[in-house]
Parts: C-alpha cells; sequence; structure tokens
C-alpha cells in the first residue's frame, strides 16, 4: 500500500510552493531592475535558481524556525528578526547561487565570476548594495503585511483595504465555538498569570490547525476561540469538522510541554453550526469586521449542550445537511435539544473520531 502523505505535510508543501514561487518572481524582478550588461538565459536561470533557494530558505524559516520565536518576541522584534534574516539570506543567496553559475556560463569555472571586472564592478558600483536594498525593502512590506494579516486574521486586512463589507453583507456563514474544559478549576490552580500564558498556549496551538482548515480565528472570549469559515471553504473535504481532531493531534504533540511547565494537559469542547449571518465593517478608531445573526447565538448555545450531554464535540443537524462527513469522522444522534433562547429545537450529533 502506498504511503499516505498527510494533510499537515501537503498544507506545508503548498505554502512552501508559494513562498519559494514569490522569491524567484522578485528575484527576476531584481536582476532586470539592477543588470548594466544585456541578459541572456544564463543569468535569467541563474537569477530564478537564486530565488529559489532564498524561497526554500523563506519557507523554512516561515514554517518551522518563526513558529517557535512568535510567542517570545513581541511584533516589533519578530519584524527586526525576518528582516534580518532575509538581508542575510539574499546576500549569502547572490554570492552561493547567482556568482557560480554566472562563473560557469561565461567565464569557465565556479570562481571565474569572483575574479572578473564584472564582479567588482557588480560590487563596487553600487548595484549589490542596490539589490539589497530593494530585497530588503520588499521584504520589510511584505512582512509588515503578513504580520499584520496573522494579527487582524487571514483575509481580514484585504477585506478592510477593498471595502468588501463596508456595506453590511448577507451570507451563509459556519462557526465553531471552542472551549476550554474546565477552566475556572485549572485558573484556581495555576493562579492568574500562569493561567494566562497557559491559554495564551493553547490559542497559539490551535492557530496553525485553522490556518490548515482555511478557516479564521474570528474572537477571543475570555477562555474560548470563535472559529469561522465561509462555505465554500468550511465543506471543501469536511475542513470545520476536520479542524477540531486537528487541534486535537497537535495538543497531543504539545502534551510533554503542557505538563512540564504546567503539569496539565488542556482539553476542549466544541460546537459547529452554520447558517447565514450579516458581515460588516464596524467601529471608527478601531475598525473591526462582526458577523452577526442568530446563527452565531446557535452556535455557542450548541457548544453549551456539549456538558449536559457529556460529548466533546456536537455539530448542529443544519450543519450536517450542508457538509459531507470525512470518512474517518463518525456521528452519534443525540436527539432533538431545547437550546436557551430558541423558538424550536434542533436536532445535534455527536463527532467523534472513528476507532
Amino acid at each position: 500500500m502506498p504511503p499516505v502523505i498527510s494533510r499537515r505535510t501537503l498544507y506545508t508543501a503548498r505554502t512552501a510552493l508559494w513562498i519559494t514561487c514569490g522569491w524567484v518572481a522578485a528575484a527576476l524582478l531584481v536582476h532586470w531592475i539592477v543588470r548594466r550588461v544585456p541578459t541572456h538565459l544564463a543569468r535569467e536561470l541563474a537569477a530564478a535558481a537564486t530565488g529559489a533557494v532564498m524561497g526554500l530558505g523563506s519557507a523554512w524559516f516561515e514554517l518551522r524556525l518563526l513558529p517557535r520565536l512568535v510567542r517570545s518576541l513581541a511584533m516589533g522584534g519578530l519584524l527586526l528578526v525576518r528582516t534580518f534574516f532575509y538581508v542575510t539570506l539574499c546576500a549569502v543567496a547572490i554570492h552561493a547561487v547567482t556568482m557560480p553559475l554566472l562563473g560557469l556560463a561565461e567565464h569557465g569555472g565556479v570562481l571565474g565570476y569572483f575574479r572578473s571586472g564584472q564582479y567588482r564592478d557588480f560590487v563596487g558600483g553600487g548595484r549589490f548594495v542596490l539589490a539589497l536594498v530593494i530585497l530588503t525593502l520588499v521584504s520589510f512590506v511584505i512582512n509588515v503585511v503578513r504580520q499584520l494579516n496573522r494579527m487582524l486574521g487571514p483575509g481580514t486586512l484585504m477585506n478592510l483595504l477593498l471595502g468588501r463589507y463596508h456595506r453590511p453583507v448577507a451570507e451563509d456563514r459556519i462557526f465553531m465555538f471552542l472551549d476550554l474544559t474546565d477552566s475556572t478549576a485549572i485558573a484556581e490552580r495555576l493562579g492568574p498569570l500562569r493561567f494566562n500564558d497557559f491559554k495564551n498556549d493553547f490559542f497559539h496551538d490551535i492557530a496553525e490547525p485553522v490556518l490548515e482548515t482555511r478557516g479564521q480565528i474570528y474572537q477571543y472570549v475570555g477562555d474560548e476561540a470563535v472559529v469561522t469559515w465561509t462555505v465554500d471553504r468550511g465543506l471543501r473535504q469536511g475542513n470545520c469538522l476536520r479542524c477540531v481532531f486537528l487541534v486535537s493531534e497537535r495538543i497531543h504533540e504539545r502534551r510533554a510541554r503542557y505538563l512540564e511547565r504546567y503539569g496539565i494537559v488542556p482539553a476542549f469542547k466544541a460546537g459547529l453550526h452554520g447558517g447565514p449571518v450579516v458581515t460588516a465593517e464596524i467601529g471608527d478608531i478601531k475598525k473591526d469586521i462582526v458577523h452577526s445573526g442568530d446563527t452565531v447565538n446557535t452556535a455557542a448555545r450548541v457548544e453549551a449542550q456539549c456538558r449536559p450531554l457529556e460529548r466533546r464535540v456536537l455539530v448542529s443537524d443544519a450543519l450536517l445537511r450542508w457538509c459531507p462527513v470525512p470518512p474517518d469522522l463518525e456521528l452519534e444522534d443525540m436527539g432533538e435539544r431545547e437550546l436557551r433562547g430558541k423558538a424550536e429545537a434542533l436536532r445535534l450529533y455527536s463527532l467523534r473520531a472513528r476507532p
């Protein structure tokens, strides 16, 4: 039986590919801006190869190294670390990739370009500095946008810039309320400061599963995170249903770390529901995009049924009419339940992984 590639691996590979393609395009652009000699295929290929190396280095930094630094650095610190890394990466890639390839293509050896007058003109004439300045400015702008996008939530910054919700829009969305279990008891045990760290670690750990399933963390309410999907993204491959179990996997991977730091591993319960909402920008000095309507309230009521029904994940019948259940998950019919504030009972299902 051929090996099965995990969804996380596919997500990582897809993200790395996009980053690498972006750097290839940036390297070609810089090459066309700073060149002072006629270009030819070898130079184009050298620029593309340099961009590919910078892209792979960037992907490793963004996907592997940076997540370990996010919790220990402020936004300004992250911006400085990112900018320094990319300046260094660009300088090294130009000398380790571009120059040897041009030496082979134009001067008969790997070190040929370094001994040529073209190299002295490139460095002494200011083109090398110009290339670094351009790449530094580009990386700085990209890093600011990336951090703002991550801080506001993927897609929020673009929606604000484009004014997508400048006027209220009626749309269908999926919501998941994800709540820490026994948070009051944990807070008493850890104290307010350590509990805040515990909660923040948990919220950090749910971020990647949410991104992987194309969702967005809408807001944090106390010890609860509210996640939302557009219908097309949430239904694709059962993303909204799989997200809960990807969070469980991530917490299990971090189990030893939680036990070492806090002596306890977080547990959670979740409720999912979907339906129509009104989405609009609100505020002036603090602008945000909010979703309002009965769907949001009902999703919160579904999550509240987890405790009396003694189930970890509950899904409304209304959502399951839309969403196909992935084959590795199974449902248990919990019957119709009276929800606070709802005139009609709603049929709920418990969701769990197949044994």
